[in-house]
């Protein structure tokens, strides 16, 4: 199967590298230009949909890579040099294009929305002030185009470092919200310690104040408008107390919402978010009883309750990378953080081992740490990692082997089957792109056996597939390789008409009449 598959990738235009045998996952790369992308979601119309810089939106077909600019912001601001902080080292103000979001019922008439952040100026040439922004897209899905366009949320805060950034829309109890991650906007005392004057002024010491929307999640209807039940009437803050939180992650099974976020040198993060709850930065980094951190200890034995915030509490982190004490010195490269960027709630069965399981990508090579995918297997009840056991560890590391060619992995994305992963990076290889892992293991109902119940053949094939077995067939569902729905048939024929397919991997899911799940790979030649 190898060398055909191989094949079909190299005349398609998917760059084919190599097979990882010991995890089960072939590697490809699409052949689309991209340029600083940062975020990539796998829509519900079968396209993945990207940010890149400049303020721009793209939209891109899985199958080939072939990709279309949806929309490019005229008002994108890149910052003013004006704005560079007179201090230390003088870093440029905070710019760039970063979350995206589609409305959860994307797809749908009077639904077809589309969110993104990015930096414009929100002062005047000779006085700029480049802050961010959240702007809805109105999407024409007959003339695949944007249609219009509107600003829902202005003036998001800006700074010199930390920036956060990433959106996440989400239906539950009914309604439709949009988050929205905001960093603590300083710069580490720690690696830099003279950028403020005094120091009690870095924005990183009012991250659990209600009062300032750094160093928060925020929650918003989706028309930019503050939910009436938000832990503050009238202010859009949902949880306080963060760094840096470039990832955010629902488990939709369990409403369940996770963030993701940087630490400094220690104490990288995953944390359950619970409304108006507070974790804790910069006085507590990381689990409540390492006692890591000078003061830590004192301060979560010592605290005391926001008088605005009903049942305040701190709230320890749900898995802390690196939760030892802070290293004095030394380069970034030997700081045992691991940069964790985005996740997503992975609850498929095309990879039986992950159902129900959390996978975040990393940014950071170093000394401890490679770019790489983690994979946190959950409790039933969607709140706590399942225990880790001799010879299945929890959580497990993917593609780290490839990271010379994968570089800093910002986002991941997943096919409808579940068997095919978008990641991307920016920077830390020789482009900017999109590698697919498509997974080649066993499947949930293993293909050569002798009590198989159905099969199909021949394979390869080239006009009709033949489905036979001794239970009758209720739905065929056949997916490419990369993870797009290409045929669905309820009561399908025994001989099915592949004619229409590209040369290819594919899988055909056959559901039984008693409901079992039988997935199939097969190869169209």
């Amino acid at each position: 199967m190898k060398n055909h598959l191989q094949a079909f990738l190299f005349t398609t235009g998917i760059i084919f590298s190599h097979f990882c045998l010991a995890q089960n996952f072939s590697r490809t790369e699409l052949p689309t230009p991209l340029t600083t992308p940062w975020e990539i979601l796998y829509g519900p119309d079968n396209y993945l949909w990207l940010t890149e810089s400049g303020g721009t939106v793209v939209r891109v077909d899985p199958l080939n890579g072939n990709k279309t600019v949806v929309f490019t912001a005229p008002d994108y601001f890149s910052g003013s040099p004006l704005e560079q902080l007179q201090a230390c080292h003088q870093p440029d103000i905070g710019q760039g294009t970063l979350g995206l979001a589609l409305h959860p019922a994307f797809g749908t008439a009077g639904f077809n929305y589309i969110y993104f952040v990015y930096s414009y100026n929100q002062g005047t040439v000779n006085v700029p002030a480049t802050k961010f922004k959240i702007k809805r897209l109105s999407w024409d899905p007959q003339n695949e185009m944007v249609s219009g366009d509107s600003d829902i949320v202005v003036n998001l805060p800006n700074g010199y470092d930390h920036f956060g950034g990433r959106l996440l829309a989400v239906h539950r109890n009914s309604n439709y919200y949009l988050f929205f991650a905001a960093g603590d906007l300083g710069i580490s005392e720690t690696n830099a310690p003279n950028c403020y004057t005094p120091p009690s002024t870095n924005p990183n010491n009012f991250t659990q104040d209600p009062a300032f929307l750094n160093g928060k999640i925020h929650r918003y209807f989706m028309d930019g408008s503050i939910p009436p039940d938000n832990p503050v009437p009238g202010n859009p803050f949902y949880t306080r107390g963060h760094r840096n939180p470039q990832g955010l992650l629902y488990n939709a099974d369990d409403d369940i919402l996770f963030s993701i976020e940087h630490g400094d040198r220690t104490d990288d993060e995953i944390n359950l978010l619970i409304p108006g709850m507070n974790y804790g930065w910069k006085d507590v980094r990381g689990y409540h009883a390492d006692n890591n951190f000078a003061g830590e200890s004192a301060y979560i034995s010592g605290y005391v309750p926001h008088p605005l915030l009903a049942n305040d509490s701190l709230v320890e982190a749900f898995y802390s990378w690196c939760n030892v004490p802070q290293p004095a010195s030394g380069p970034p490269s030997t700081w045992c953080t691991v940069a964790p960027s985005d996740g997503i709630y992975y609850n498929s069965n095309g990879i039986p081992q992950w159902t129900k399981s959390l996978l975040v990508v990393t940014l950071k090579d170093g000394a401890q740490t490679d770019q790489e995918l983690y994979q946190f297997k959950l409790n039933p009840d969607g709140k706590s990692l399942a225990p880790s056991l001799p010879n299945d560890s929890n959580p497990k590391r993917f593609f780290g082997a490839d990271q010379a060619l994968n570089g800093r992995l910002r986002d991941i994305a997943v096919s409808p089957n579940g068997t095919s992963l978008y990641l991307i990076n920016n920077f830390g290889a020789a482009s900017d792109k999109i590698t697919v892992y498509t997974y080649t293991g066993p499947s949930t109902v293993p293909e050569e056996t002798k009590d198989r119940v159905v099969r199909l053949f021949p394979n390869p094939a080239e006009e009709t597939i033949t489905l036979e077995g001794n239970t009758g067939i209720r739905q065929l569902i056949i997916y490419h390789g990369n993870g797009r729905k290409v045929l669905s048939q309820n009561d399908p024929p025994n001989k099915v008409n592949i004619q229409f397919l590209p040369q290819g991997f594919y899988y055909a899911v056959l559901t039984s009449e008693e409901g079992t799940v039988y997935p199939l790979k097969f190869i169209k030649k």
